[in-house]
């Protein structure tokens, strides 16, 4: 096979959406497990109702070959081989353009690298939002590349700008590009997690400039009782949970409860897919505040 050369994203900008997306491609960047046992939450809102069950969802198998990732790239205008990128990484590269697939959840990133993460010295033409989300759309499904379960969620801009060191501030901030986001419902109920991401960047003149879709087949496999949200936030309180936060924080407010479903990395295993209690609220550092959001499996 062809060896590739690694697409790496070097994320100039200040806009913390764009340079979450280019993290999150490279390597998986769950939450992380954090011993919270020692620290206090409160709750600030009423429990929830939660059903007594929820259904089990199993991810569909896939088998990408380097045939699959040209028939990918033949939609997205290459037109040359494709060949191992790193391990479990296949793709294509044309110029400045870099086309991944992921062997084992088939996602798929696109970037036009002279044109996607880069400065800019004047803000470029962007289109309004509502003529975004129609290029996103258009795009997409002329290439049979929409899901039938993808909505349009909302259009968030990418930024660059330079910090004051003394002020803290950013001036003169402008736009390099923007971000179609779409959503995705499984049985009503919302997805969590990063394998589960549907985005298309569009630069100037409305140009679609990069693509990136984690969008795993599941089937139905079976149902499960669930926790109630009281039991979730007992397992919350006990460390049994998966935390995104600082260590050292003084108190955990709830502010929102909901449950989801959670699906991996585009680059991790997942044979089903189970549903989550999803904790948001605020974490207090002394006079600091900062949000937080915390998993907890709804699984018993």
């Amino acid at each position: 096979m062809k060896r590739l050369g690694m697409l790496l994203m070097v994320c100039i900008l200040i806009s913390s959406a764009a340079m979450t997306a280019g993290i999150a491609l490279q390597r998986s960047e769950g939450p992380i497990t954090l011993p919270v046992k020692q620290h206090t939450f409160e709750m600030d809102m009423a429990f929830p109702d939660a059903g007594p069950t929820m259904t089990i969802y199993q991810v569909k198998s896939v088998s990408v070959s380097e045939m699959d990732v040209k028939a990918i790239g033949r939609l997205l205008g290459f037109d040359g081989r494709a060949g191992v990128v790193n391990d479990g990484v296949l793709g294509m590269v044309e110029g400045t353009k870099a086309l991944n697939v992921y062997a084992v959840s088939g996602a798929i990133w696109y970037a036009d690298t002279a044109k996607l993460f880069k400065s800019v010295k004047k803000e470029p033409k962007l289109p309004s939002d509502a003529e975004a989300m129609e290029i996103a759309e258009t795009f997409l499904s002329s290439r049979g590349l929409l899901p039938s379960d993808a909505v349009v969620s909302n259009v968030v801009a990418d930024e660059q700008g330079e910090i004051n060191t003394s002020t803290k501030e950013v001036p003169n901030v402008i736009k390099t590009d923007l971000q179609v986001i779409f959503d995705r419902k499984i049985d009503g109920v919302p997805v969590n997690g990063p394998g589960s991401k549907l985005k298309v960047y569009i630069g100037n003149d409305g140009e679609v400039i990069g693509v990136y879709k984690a969008w795993r087949a599941l089937e139905p496999y079976s149902k499960c009782k669930i926790k109630t949200p009281e039991g979730a936030f007992e397992d919350l309180k006990a460390g049994k949970c998966r935390f995104a936060a600082p260590i050292g924080f003084d108190k955990a407010i709830v502010n929102e409860i909901l449950l989801a479903y959670y699906i991996e990395a585009a680059d991790k295993e997942q044979d089903f897919v189970e549903p989550v209690y999803v904790f948001k609220g605020k974490l207090l550092f002394g006079e600091d505040v900062t949000e937080f959001e915390a998993l907890v499996s709804a699984v018993p």
